[in-house]
């Protein structure tokens, strides 16, 4: 957890302007910033960091600030994680899948989905199928199909296939224009004949793919 600093707080403007600096002063005060007791003024360090040259040097700050009372500074180390692809969080970034607040959870998910283990996909299926808001299904989704294998895509499909959201079903399509074989073409029939648009335009693209594989 974060410790709040006794220095005279710095501006925002400062810390942005600590961006283009590439020194180990600039590095120091990134890192008292981000022990600031103003939420804001943290979540702007971490968002520094994670855009800085050197940022990676302070890559401890980035798996403490996963821990800190504000979500907005969680939420911004989840992001520095995904774009850092930062191995070394992915059990603290796990462990916010947990998170109450579902904005939370759903950066937690797209952090995940870029440090992946396949060991995380029981867990992320589980969230697709029990999260009570929409937006946490639609990102487990999402990652899930963006990890899909040849192990598990057939599962997914068969879960898309019937989700009343939409874009689920044209998931479903896609996976199976990407995996599957003849076998599959009398379920992506039904599909063709959806009552969303999308759904039947990837179910008829994915009916072509596969014949013409066949």
């Amino acid at each position: 957890m974060s410790s709040p600093d006794t220095r005279p707080p710095m501006s925002h403007e400062a810390v942005h302007e600590l961006k283009s600096r590439d020194g180990a002063e600039a590095l120091k005060a990134l890192a008292i910033a981000a022990k600031s007791s103003d939420q804001f003024l943290r979540r702007t360090a971490v968002e520094v960091i994670g855009h800085h040259p050197r940022g990676r040097e302070l890559q401890a700050i980035i798996l403490v600030a996963l821990a800190d009372t504000s979500g907005y500074v969680v939420r911004t180390a989840c992001d520095v994680v995904a774009r850092w692809k930062l191995v070394e969080a992915h059990d603290r970034v796990q462990a916010l899948l947990g998170d109450p607040s579902a904005t939370t959870r759903e950066s937690a998910l797209r952090a995940l989905s870029s440090i992946w283990v396949n060991q995380d996909f029981p867990l992320v299926f589980g969230i697709y199928n029990d999260d009570p808001e929409i937006v946490v299904r639609r990102e487990a989704a999402s990652v899930l199909r963006y990890r899909a294998t040849a192990a598990n895509w057939q599962l997914l499909f068969d879960t898309f296939r019937l989700d009343e959201l939409a874009r689920h079903r044209s998931r479903a399509c896609e996976l199976a224009e990407a995996f599957s074989g003849a076998e599959i073409l009398p379920v992506l029939s039904d599909l063709a004949e959806d009552v969303d648009g999308h759904v039947r335009k990837a179910a008829s693209r994915a009916v072509q793919t596969i014949s013409k594989k066949a």
